[in-house]
């Protein structure tokens, strides 16, 4: 018996070698019939240099500005409780001092508040006008991927793509297609 479980054995084994020398050479076989095709496209470029991507900066920019001069209107006001206290500190009661330093205390929290909040709010405002930027490319990728016969579309981006060739660089036609869409939907 134990000889026959090794002649079993003996047989799977072999089996296999058989099976995995067979999968080595049929990638290589069929890899010589039709090469693989990939892509690179720079994402951060399409955002930067497409109309849907400079219309999510402008908004950003615009978020940005209105929270500096809430800010600074929060800021100054704070400065101002900062400067009763220092103006009154020999002419004001203690209470009267008390309640100023508290009022000053509340808006220092208050101010440290309304930047988290904004801080987030801007976050969000940023991943959402990403996410319909790639809901917009996504259609985009798929023609490119079935015209050109492509079989892979990488983001060219350091530490992915170590180097590239310019000629498969699709990241202009990527934007082009982009912006025609834009164009088309308007």
């Amino acid at each position: 018996m134990p000889n026959s479980v090794g002649v079993r054995a003996g047989l799977l084994i072999a089996g296999a070698l058989v099976l995995v020398s067979a999968f080595q050479v049929a990638p290589t076989a069929s890899a010589q019939e039709k090469p693989i095709k990939i892509v690179v496209v720079d994402l951060e470029r399409v955002v930067a240099l497409s109309a849907a991507g400079k219309e999510l900066q402008g908004q950003l920019a615009k978020f940005q500005e209105d929270v500096k001069a809430e800010g600074e209107g929060k800021a100054a006001a704070a400065r101002d409780i900062r400067q009763r206290i220092s103006d009154g500190a020999n002419s004001l009661s203690e209470e009267k001092l008390t309640q100023l330093q508290k009022d000053y205390e509340d808006a220092t929290i208050a101010i440290r508040r309304f930047q988290d909040d904004k801080q987030r709010e801007g976050q969000k405002l940023q991943a959402e006008g990403l996410r319909e930027i790639e809901k917009q490319l996504q259609p985009i990728f798929e023609a490119i991927r079935t015209e050109g016969g492509y079989d892979l579309i990488i983001n060219n981006v350091p530490g992915v793509v170590v180097m590239a060739n310019e000629r498969v660089d699709i990241t202009q036609e990527v934007i082009n297609r982009l912006d025609s869409a834009a164009t088309a939907g308007s």
